[in-house]
């Protein structure tokens, strides 16, 4: 597994190349069939880290190259090789790249990196390593929650009023993008992110990864079950994910 970590990582520390060369000029942004951006940013980093990955001998399942079916594959690459597209058209720097390894249907390792701040955050079963993301004080704070900058809903707001409100009235919501979110909460600067939007398998499983190992849940909103992964399909339900230290909120 540390062999296969060091590829990962290695992988998304050469799409950084890639990336930052078209973040630094002007680049076009196309629209995909289910209505998402594409840039020439995400191409290029889905090809660079599948030749990386290529000498695994494992199946590579990106959102910019997808396989006609995945059924038989027990363990496989699960790439999002650039989260956070409408926040990369922004110029925001709030996008990343997500690497996981799928292993019997759960992701049992995962590797976020953000080019533009140069962190890298990963997890290999239990063992996370997660650098801060903000520099704000941890013991003295309100409780928090994410949510998405660009793709907030009033499912979101609905849910933060009937759920959460009532045990904290004071809560805090601060934005983010990307893969930032699960970050924000496996280092403890934030409580509990929900999401109503459209996210795919390959969004959250990296960061999924990273957060189990850091102590904390992603957790269907319909069921309280964990997210599933090597579905028939690929999007995921509406889901909360929980910081180690406020798994007690969900009973709030």
């Amino acid at each position: 597994m540390e062999n296969l970590l060091e590829i990962a990582i290695n992988a998304a520390l050469e799409a950084r190349k890639a990336i930052m060369e078209v973040y630094a000029q002007p680049f076009e942004v196309y629209t995909k069939v289910d209505d998402s951006p594409v840039t020439q940013a995400d191409l290029r980093a889905s090809n660079i880290i599948k030749e990386i990955l290529r000498p695994t001998g494992l199946p590579y399942v990106s959102e910019e190259d997808l396989p006609e079916d995945r059924s038989s594959f027990s363990r496989y690459w699960l790439v999002d090789p650039l989260d956070g597209t409408a926040e990369f058209v922004k110029r925001n720097g709030e996008f990343t790249v997500n690497i996981a390894l799928i292993d019997d249907k759960q992701p049992v390792m995962g590797v976020i990196y953000a080019p533009v701040t140069d962190q890298l955050w990963y997890a290999v079963g239990t063992h996370c390593v997660c650098p801060p993301v903000t520099t704000r004080t941890h013991a003295v704070r309100p409780y928090t929650v994410l949510v998405s900058r660009s793709h907030r809903t009033p499912e979101v707001d609905a849910y933060i009023n009937k759920v959460l409100r009532p045990a904290h009235p004071d809560l805090v919501i601060d934005t983010q993008g990307s893969s930032l979110k699960f970050a924000r909460l496996a280092e403890g600067s934030a409580d509990v992110y929900v999401c109503y939007s459209k996210t795919k398998e390959w969004d959250t499983a990296a960061a999924d990864a990273i957060l189990r190992a850091a102590g904390g849940r992603v957790l269907r909103i319909s069921d309280g079950k964990p997210l599933e992964y090597s579905k028939k399909d690929y999007p995921n339900p509406p889901f909360v994910a929980w910081a180690k230290s406020k798994l007690s909120g969900l009973n709030a």
